[in-house]
């Protein structure tokens, strides 16, 4: 039997301390390269620096992970990222977090680039004018890649007929004359016409060792094809062509009769070479030219017009991956945006990215819940020809900024070689909280991420930096005027009370204090207890408004009056005694001849107890008045005492150190029952 004992005891404190490991371990389960120190002094980043009230990652001087020239994490040379705090100059404790995020360009041969553009009856007017507008900025967008002759560029304008350039340029002013005096709309979609035209252009003009290119821009609805050629193969179709919207092709064929002036046609028109058929042969025979195209080596993008469901089964298998598929709208304004989303991929190192910025624990994000542009400010920056960054809008246009539960997110951005964009937002300190603690460094934020191309398969993490706020202490004394000492307590009660507050839970007045006669009635207080917790004082509350320290004494004497002075945070609490009796008039005398002298004798007195605070304890009610011991300036960097994981890192969490805490108190109750248990037994 006490084998077993001795067997179910040793199993229970395996199992409690696996299950007390695998908690705590939670504190420090985030994917970090940065290792995260946690001391009595705080919690904040190795390789810091302390300024003031702030400690940033020191970005020049470690070598822990490699940085740029200009001060940035560089990751593998596809992004750089920087995070940094500062106080706010203009408001006490207001402090400014700021998010940089460098891209680079991708190393890649020449890229030969082929518009396909259904040009049917209705590309006139807005929507004429939004394509030329999306060009232009498709131009922007490849900025020195195509000034430099890196990139070039070819168009295919179809309908019932064809139009071409017949060549490649970098010139955009010349592709929208093209546009605008040679190609000239007409009704018909003769999609195979564009495509087989555009594979050509590539293959017969592109330059030899480029990557070649082909983006569609239409709406995918086929109404003309080619006649299949003759003898042409019949391939079933095993995955080429993908089904959507209920449409599938089940026979294809690759080879046409591209010279033929015969052509069938899914509409009724007075073209005596037209052929009236069924949408499906029209449909099917485009598809066999699409796989065609995509075996030819061309990499195939597809930028759908609000197509209807037929349309979009053609427009989505243009594309030679679903990712290479994006919708837009009739009138072609999301335009510029589908290119630029097209060439960042291919030429960018950030060509989508987001950022996941959440706060850190008690860290109160200003504009948290109606979060908008006046509560940040986001800047692009393009270097110059000498090296110097300029601002660009460019840059953020299309940048999206939004905030839930004190999570800001980042996205719709892209960053190439010499492109920069900086956010920058605010924070403070949750002062008023119950846990608050004075000079302690708190993480600005959790696990900060970089999502490069927004898939969640890469995230690359920010430095994250840490921030403390300042207390005060307060110092009392207890003066006795006009009182024999027969009728002076050896005890009196008070409560500290402060103001202004912010956040309506915070506490307002202290659990009962004592100053005692035992210790002269003086004390010197860095916290005080509420609800029996000890509590920091702040300097300053949730709006970085000074705070207000007072003090009341509780249940005063009877046949005492009370009154208070009180010189910034030193306090005076005077009781007068009120009796007129012969002998009270006789020992107030000697009392005053004490307090006639005590002007004399005052600052003796209180040096003298100055020097002795720090020997006594402050009360009898509580162990919360001590005296601070002060910290320098010079000395901010915390140090020595740690809480690592094994690995002997710790990382920002989301995990409140309370959990730890339950769990202790748990193992240790269940401890407890196990070793009355087994001295039952035994």
């Amino acid at each position: 039997m006490k084998n077993k004992l001795f067997t179910l005891f040793g199993t229970f404190l395996t199992v409690l301390f696996i299950i007390f490991v695998a908690n705590s371990t939670k504190v420090l389960a985030a994917e970090s390269p940065f290792p995260y120190e946690s001391t009595n002094a705080g919690n904040y980043i190795g390789n810091g620096v302390a300024n003031g009230d702030t400690y940033n990652y020191s970005y020049t001087s470690t070598n822990q992970i490699p940085v740029d020239s200009e001060g940035f994490v560089n990751y593998q040379d596809q992004a750089y990222v920087k995070k940094t705090v500062k106080a706010n100059p203009q408001k006490q404790g207001l402090f400014d977090v700021t998010l940089d995020i460098k891209g680079n360009q991708l190393p890649h041969p020449p890229l030969d680039v082929v518009l396909v553009i259904d040009y049917s009856s209705s590309m006139q007017g807005e929507k004429l004018t939004n394509t030329l507008k999306g060009l232009q900025e498709f131009g922007t967008e490849l900025g020195d890649s195509l000034s430099n002759g890196v990139v070039q560029i070819g168009i295919v304008a179809y309908n019932r007929n064809m139009y071409s350039t017949n060549g490649f340029t970098n010139d955009m002013d010349e592709l929208q004359n093209f546009l605008t005096s040679t190609a000239q709309s007409h009704t018909g979609t003769f999609i195979q016409k564009g495509l087989i035209a555009g594979q050509e252009l590539l293959l017969n003009q592109g330059r030899s060792g480029a990557e070649k290119i082909l983006i569609h821009i239409g709406d995918g609805s086929a109404n003309r094809s080619y006649l299949p050629a003759v003898g042409a193969t019949s391939y079933p179709n095993t995955g080429e062509i993908t089904d959507y919207n209920g449409f599938h092709t089940a026979n294809y064929v690759k080879d046409f009769q591209t010279t033929s002036e015969k052509f069938n046609t899914s509409d009724t028109i007075s073209d005596s070479n037209g052929t009236k058929v069924d949408k499906e042969i029209v449909t099917d025979a485009t598809l066999g030219t699409i796989v065609a195209l995509k075996e030819s080596g061309i990499t195939t993008y597809s930028i759908g017009t609000a197509p209807t469901a037929r349309g979009e089964y053609i427009a989505r298998n243009i594309a030679d991956k679903e990712s290479h598929y994006r919708p837009i709208d009739e009138n072609l304004l999301e335009l510029g945006d589908a290119l630029k989303t097209i060439i960042n991929a291919v030429t960018k190192t950030i060509p989508n990215g987001t950022v996941t910025d959440p706060m850190g624990k008690d860290i109160l994000l200003q504009g948290s819940g109606n979060f908008s542009d006046t509560n940040y400010s986001a800047t692009g920056w393009k270097k110059d020809s000498d090296g110097n960054w300029q601002s660009t809008k460019v840059l953020t246009r299309n940048l999206e900024v939004n905030e839930q539960n004190q999570v800001i997110t980042l996205s719709n951005f892209a960053l190439g070689a010499n492109e920069l964009i900086t956010v920058t937002y605010q924070i403070r300190l949750n002062t008023e909280a119950t846990d608050f603690k004075g000079e302690f460094w708190y993480l600005c934020n959790q696990r900060t991420t970089l999502d490069p191309a927004s898939t969640g398969s890469s995230l690359l993490d920010f430095p994250i930096p840490s921030i403390k706020a300042p207390t005060v202490k307060l110092s009392l004394e207890k003066q006795w005027k006009d009182a024999p000492e027969a009728v002076i307590p050896d005890k009196i009660d008070y409560q500290v009370i402060r103001t202004p507050l912010v956040t309506p839970p915070a506490w307002t007045a202290s659990d009962t204090l004592s100053l005692t006669k035992e210790k002269n009635f003086k004390a010197t207080l860095s916290t005080v207890p509420i609800l029996g917790v000890n509590n920091d004082l702040p300097l300053y509350n949730n709006a970085g408004e000074t705070i207000s320290y007072s003090v009341n004494e509780v249940n005063i004497p009877e046949g005492f009056d009370f009154s208070l002075n009180q010189e910034n945070n030193h306090f005076t609490l005077i009781n007068t005694y009120k009796e007129t009796s012969t002998s009270t008039t006789e020992s107030s005398s000697s009392e005053s001849s004490t307090t006639d002298s005590s002007s004399s004798e005052s600052t003796s007195q209180s040096s003298t107890s100055e020097s002795n605070s720090s020997e006594s304890s402050t009360s009898e009610a509580s162990s919360t008045e001590s005296t601070v011991v002060e910290t320098s300036e010079s000395s901010r960097k915390p140090a020595v005492s740690k809480t690592t994981s094994a690995s002997g890192k710790s990382y920002p969490n989301t995990n409140d150190e309370r959990a730890s805490k339950i769990w202790l108190l748990i193992g240790t109750s269940l401890l407890g029952a196990s070793l009355y248990l087994l001295k039952k037994f035994n």
